[in-house]
């Protein structure tokens, strides 16, 4: 099994760019069964700078939970659905419950960069939520995607505050935390409910001109938390950020390769989990 951890659909309404069958043959392309599509709550439009425009945005935010559960509803054993929130928003931890019970949401995805911290107690009953349901909680942290977003919230050491505050919520640190990257470990390290996703980790290296960057830091990963709390994933079959380039369904292989399978320090077992075992398990998918 291949699951894709960190697919988000970039669409300006969910069916513009490309359809659910367009979707899936780009997984097909790439030889992924499974991809979670992430939704992006960037808050109310009254919340945003006013030099921000959301006709130059990359990535389209704030489509509802019913569009992206019914984009998923096409494909249900292939595209799983995960809710995106925003403490900005009223009552934040109502939409997570909602998107859980009523839309059959598997995990929530936090983007600090849109302005908050993740340890801001508008989320606590949020992860307490969670944490008594048993749902996912994935935290961006490092690089910001976009320009206009702001990269201070994105430090790994406010996650540690969530993971030591909610002991048995199951939280996701994503993309390796560059460049606060001792933080990063450091944090996954001592949180045993902390997973890591590694995702984007190769396009940091690249973009940063920080050679050996990944394997560094995937190595001492493997030892600190060991394969089976390693995550792969990329941004999906498409993506589109300025400050980072494009790929296409190509791009799965290759990431595939620059982030689990050319390391010798990796058994086979260690890469079928990271590319897939261990995100079913995390997600309860049998």
């Amino acid at each position: 099994m291949i699951i894709d951890f960190h697919t988000h659909p970039e669409f300006k309404s969910l069916n513009e760019l490309y359809s659910p069958e367009e979707f899936i043959a780009g997984m097909d392309k790439g030889g992924v069964d499974i991809s979670c599509l992430f939704g992006n709550d960037q808050a109310d439009p009254g919340d945003c700078p006013k030099w921000r425009d959301s006709r130059f945005m990359a990535v389209p935010t704030n489509f509802s939970d019913e569009q992206l559960s019914a984009f998923c509803n096409h494909f249900p054993t292939r595209l799983i659905g995960f809710t995106s929130i925003n403490p900005n928003r009223y009552q934040p931890e109502r939409k997570v419950e909602r998107a859980i019970k009523e839309f059959g949401m598997k995990a929530v995805k936090l983007y600090p960069h849109s302005g908050f911290y993740p340890n801001d107690p508008r989320l606590s009953l949020t992860y307490k939520f969670c944490q008594e349901m048993g749902i996912p909680v994935v935290i961006h942290t490092g690089p910001k995607a976009v320009r206009w977003q702001w990269m201070k919230y994105n430090q790994p050491i406010y996650v540690d505050d969530v993971a030591t505050n909610f002991p048995d919520l199951r939280i996701v640190m994503c993309h390796g935390g560059y460049p606060w990257t001792e933080e990063f470990i450091t944090v996954a390290y001592t949180n045993p409910n902390i997973w890591v996703d590694l995702t984007f980790m190769e396009v940091i290296e690249e973009t940063y001109l920080l050679p050996g960057l990944v394997e560094n830091t995937v190595k001492r990963l493997n030892k600190l938390i060991g394969a089976k709390r390693l995550l792969w994933g990329t941004e999906g079959p498409y993506m589109n950020l300025p400050l980072y380039g494009v790929h296409d369904p190509s791009y799965y292989e290759i990431s595939q390769q620059k982030l689990v399978k050319r390391f010798d320090f990796f058994s086979e077992e260690d890469k079928q989990d990271i590319l897939g075992n261990n995100a079913a398990r995390l997600l309860g998918i049998h």
